[in-house]
C-alpha cells in the first residue's frame, strides 16, 4: 500500500505579508523553523515511510521542502511540474492592497475562503478558472503525479495543497464540493493508497464536509437548534460550544459574532457547535429561563463531550455564567470555560445597561424589556449567583477595552494570568478589527490546547 504526505508549506515572509498568489518572498521565519521541527517529530513518531520530499514550484513550498528534507535525514528529489492557481489581478497583492484596487477580486476570494462559494463560482479577472485548472490537474495527475507522488512528503502551496488533496479525495475543480480547505502553514495529511484508490487519515467529517451541519438534539423539553462547524484539514478531538448571551440568543450571535468565531475556530481543527437555547431562535418554544438556557447547553455539551478527548465552554455575555452552571451541574471537571465580555449580575447591569426606567420597572414588577426582548429579574439573579459562585473557576476571561456595559467589574476573585483585554473592542467585538484580535489571542491558547498541528495518523 502507497502513502502520500500532503503538506502546506512552513510560514514565509510572504505569509505575514498577506500576499496572494506569486511572491518571490521565501525567507521562513522563526515560526516557520519551529513548525519544521513540529512536523519532523509528526513524521518520525508516525507509522509512515516516506523515501524522500518534493515541492510544488513555488519559492515558499521548496524552501521548506529543503528544510524538512534536512531535517529528516531524507533526500529532496526536486519540483513537480503542479503550479499554483493563476489568481490574474490578485496574484502578488496583500489583502489590504487588493481591497483597495480590486474590490470584487477581494470579496471573491474573501467568499471562497469562507466557503460560501466553490472553485467553480470563483471569478477573478485574468485568473485561472475551474474548467482549465481541472483540464492541467488531471493531465498532472496522469502524466506524473501518480508516479512521483506515492510514498513521499510533498510539500505545496495553498492552491496546489487544494488541488492534490481534493483530487485525491476524487473531487475535481469543477465539483461543487471544490470548496476551500483550512491548511495552516506547517501541517500535515496523509493518504493511503491502493492502485488508483485514496483514503485520507485520519477521513475528513462525512457528506456535509465542508459545509455547515443542521442538527437537532432531542430532550424532555423540546429539541435544541444546533448548526455543527466541521473542522478541515487537520481535525483536533477537542471540541467547542459556544454560549450566547441573553440578547444574543441565536446561532448567529449580534453581528454574526457567533458564526464567526466558529468558522474560525473550525479553521484551526476545532469541531465547533453554536445554538439556540430552548425557547429561542429555531428551538422548541418553551418558557425560557435561566434553568432552561443551562439545560439547552448540558444537552449540547454532553452529546459533543461523548466523541472528544476535551471539551471548551465558550460563553458570550450572560452565557458566561450559564457555561460555567453548565459544567458544574454536569459534574465535568474535565470541561474549560472561557468567557467574552461577561455580563451576568444585576449590579453591572444597572451601571450602565438598563435605564432607569427599565430598572424601575424591573424593581417593580420583576421584568422589563429591552430590544423588544423580557428580561426578568429572576433569570438575572440567577445568572449573578452562578459567576459569584464559579467565576474563580474560569479558564479565561477576554474583557472588551471599550466595553462600557463591563466596565468597573469586579473582576478579583479571576486569576490574573487567566484575564485578557482587547483594548478597543465593544461588548460584541464588532469595532474596528477588534474580533482578529480576539481570534488571534484565543488562537494561541487553542494551539495549545490542541498539542502539535500536524496529523499524520491512521
Amino acid at each position: 500500500m502507497s502513502a502520500i504526505v500532503l503538506v502546506r508549506h512552513v510560514e514565509t515572509e510572504k505569509n505575514r505579508s498577506d500576499i496572494h498568489g506569486a511572491s518571490a518572498l521565501d525567507t521562513v521565519t522563526p515560526d516557520g523553523h519551529r513548525q519544521v521541527e513540529r512536523l519532523a517529530v509528526a513524521i518520525r513518531t508516525s507509522a509512515v515511510a516516506v523515501a524522500a520530499v518534493v515541492a510544488t514550484p513555488t519559492p515558499q513550498a521548496v524552501a521548506s521542502a529543503r528544510l524538512i528534507a534536512a531535517e529528516l535525514h531524507l533526500p529532496y528529489e526536486g519540483e513537480l511540474a503542479l503550479p499554483a492557481v493563476d489568481l490574474g489581478v490578485a496574484g502578488g497583492r496583500s489583502g489590504d492592497e487588493l481591497r483597495g484596487v480590486h474590490p470584487e477580486a477581494h470579496r471573491a476570494l474573501d467568499l471562497f475562503r469562507a466557503r460560501v462559494i466553490s472553485a467553480g463560482e470563483l471569478r477573478i479577472r485574468g485568473g485561472e478558472d475551474a474548467y482549465a485548472l481541472e483540464r492541467r490537474l488531471t493531465n498532472w495527475w496522469r502524466t506524473e503525479g501518480r508516479t512521483r507522488c506515492p510514498n513521499r512528503l510533498v510539500v505545496g502551496s495553498n492552491s496546489t495543497v487544494l488541488m492534490i488533496a481534493h483530487l485525491l479525495n476524487g473531487i475535481l475543480p469543477t465539483d461543487p464540493r471544490y470548496r476551500c480547505l483550512a491548511t495552516p502553514n506547517g501541517t500535515a495529511r496523509l493518504w493511503r493508497g491502493d492502485g488508483d484508490s485514496w483514503n485520507s487519515a485520519p477521513s475528513f467529517p462525512g457528506d456535509s464536509w465542508p459545509d455547515l451541519e443542521q442538527l437537532r438534539l432531542p430532550s424532555p423539553g423540546g429539541s435544541v437548534a444546533v448548526t455543527r462547524h466541521a473542522p478541515s484539514w487537520v481535525p483536533s478531538e477537542h471540541r467547542i460550544v459556544i454560549v450566547p448571551g441573553y440578547f444574543g440568543s441565536s446561532r448567529h450571535g449580534p453581528y454574526g459574532l457567533y458564526n464567526r468565531l466558529a468558522r474560525a475556530w473550525a479553521w484551526q481543527g476545532f469541531e465547533t457547535f453554536t445554538i439556540d437555547p430552548l425557547g429561542s431562535g429555531d428551538s422548541t418554544a418553551v418558557f425560557r429561563d435561566f434553568t432552561s438556557e443551562v439545560r439547552s447547553v448540558e444537552i449540547v455539551s454532553e452529546w459533543a463531550a461523548r466523541r472528544s478527548a476535551s471539551l471548551l465552554l465558550v460563553g458570550h455575555s450572560m452565557g458566561g455564567a450559564t457555561a460555567l452552571r453548565a459544567r458544574e451541574r454536569a459534574g465535568a471537571t474535565g470541561w474549560k470555560v472561557w468567557c467574552l465580555a461577561p455580563l451576568c449580575r444585576l449590579a453591572d447591569l444597572v451601571r450602565v445597561f438598563l435605564s432607569a426606567d427599565q430598572l424601575d420597572e424591573l424593581r417593580r414588577t420583576g421584568r422589563t424589556y429591552r430590544h423588544g426582548l423580557e428580561l426578568r429579574q429572576d433569570m438575572i439573579e440567577e445568572s449573578g449567583a452562578a459567576w459569584d459562585e464559579h467565576s474563580k473557576d474560569v479558564d479565561g476571561v477576554w474583557i472588551a477595552g471599550d466595553d462600557r456595559y463591563t466596565a468597573g467589574m469586579d473582576l478579583s476573585p479571576i486569576p490574573a494570568t487567566r484575564t485578557h483585554i482587547i483594548d478597543g473592542a465593544d461588548h460584541n467585538f464588532s469595532t474596528n478589527d477588534s474580533l482578529p484580535r480576539l481570534l488571534t489571542s484565543t488562537g494561541v491558547l487553542l494551539a495549545g490546547l490542541a498539542g502539535p498541528m500536524p496529523s499524520t495518523e491512521g
